[in-house]
């Protein structure tokens, strides 16, 4: 019997990783991208005020109108604009499913979309999963950052292309996007007619601002941007599955109904906690974005002082992406970690064209346990320079 273009589409690495260091006691997690902190308790209320007004029964495949109308006026304000939450929101039920719905509202077979990677890897597997190519553009190395490879770009484009996918700040990388990034794209989209995804996950979780550059803030840009998010990291609920998509009153339409097909409706409850954090949630996202800035500070300075290590400096998200020298197998060198120091890390293999010779590391752990790990990794990274230099003398 024949199989779908689902079954091709290859299992992630990184949950392997977490599957090996269940094999394997008091390994440290810093595999998944989630804080270890949890859900504020302000959230957590809001969820049980639902459940006694009863807030269990289906919704409407967009999601709770008043939820929309919060989402819409917190976007805005966020970003300078208007948004009409009855015919450009829907809410949904993680960041992952925002993903498939703007997929399926625009690609299908015999049709493609460029990825920039490294990238999340869900993202491209969404794109296969549908039936079209993704094709990866990976990004360029521009001095202690990364940027956008504008000619790759250019000669990636296909005749059957009809969409752009990154993600602004960058799981893994950390890259953002600026506003002159944001105009270019714009223009780089009208001229080859495609729809720019962009994922906005991190948008909140920054070091030098409120929040990240937006393509929201390109007027041009709307009829052809669809944006996907989700309260995962900024609000500590990677376990609740709160998200939600923007697009085009007409793409908007055409998900809302597509929504009845992927799962009908978000949850009420999650959707009311979702409510109460993007009304009462400032607090927190400055807290954490104080917290994380101390973390990635910690990580710079050990991982900096490493021989055979080069490592950007992240402008957003929880995560480093240190190259390291002479690595060709990051997945294998992951599993080892696990293996021999119990310490659980992202291979860069695992995020698409241009990772491969990476490991990701999420800081967005208690102090003590990010401590451990750097003295874990840099015990096992020394050991393998060690192991190298006998090697290369004998």
């Amino acid at each position: 019997m024949r199989l779908s273009n689902a079954a091709k589409v290859e299992p992630s690495q990184i949950r392997a990783i977490h599957s090996l260091a269940d094999e394997f006691q008091g390994t440290l997690r810093l595999y998944l991208g989630e804080d270890t902190r949890p859900t504020p308790d302000f959230i957590k209320q809001a969820a049980h005020e639902a459940i006694d007004h009863n807030k269990t029964y289906y919704t409407p495949n967009a999601g709770y109108l008043e939820v929309r109308q919060a989402i819409a006026e917190y976007v805005g304000n966020l970003h300078g604009l208007s948004i009409d939450p009855a015919r450009e929101l829907v809410v949904t039920s993680s960041g992952m499913n925002a993903i498939l719905l703007a997929i399926q509202a625009t690609l299908g077979p015999q049709t493609s979309a460029l990825v920039v990677t490294p990238l999340w890897p869900n993202l491209a597997s969404a794109i296969r999963v549908a039936g079209a190519d993704a094709i990866e553009v990976p990004l360029q190395h521009q001095g202690e950052n990364f940027g956008l490879d504008w000619e790759l770009l250019e000669k990636s484009v296909r005749p059957d292309t009809r969409l752009i996918a990154l993600a602004s700040p960058g799981n893994p990388t950390g890259w953002t996007a600026t506003n002159a990034d944001w105009q270019r794209l714009g223009e780089f989209c009208e001229r080859h007619d495609l729809w720019l995804m962009a994922d906005a996950v991190y948008e909140r979780i920054v070091f030098d601002s409120r929040v990240a550059p937006s393509p929201l803030s390109i007027p041009s840009l709307r009829p052809r941007l669809i944006v996907v998010n989700s309260l995962s990291k900024a609000y500590r609920m990677t376990g609740w599955r709160a998200g939600f998509v923007l697009g085009p009153p007409d793409v908007g339409r055409v998900m809302t109904d597509l929504q009845e097909f992927v799962i009908s409706n978000a949850p009420g409850v999650v959707q009311m906690a979702a409510c109460a954090a993007v009304k009462h949630g400032e607090t927190t996202i400055a807290e954490s974005q104080v917290r994380y800035a101390q973390h990635r500070t910690m990580v710079m300075n050990r991982l900096g002082g490493l021989p055979g290590i080069t490592l950007h400096q992240p402008t957003g998200g929880f995560y480093v992406f240190p190259r390291l020298e002479g690595l060709k197998h990051s997945f294998a060198y992951c599993k080892a970690l696990v293996r021999e120091h119990q310490l659980g890390l992202a291979p860069g293999s695992a995020f698409g064209a241009g990772g491969e010779g990476h490991i990701r590391l999420c800081f967005a752990v208690e102090p003590h346990i990010l401590e451990e790990a750097l003295d874990r990794f840099a015990a096992h990274w020394q050991s393998c320079l060690h192991s190298v230099e006998q090697a290369a003398s004998s």
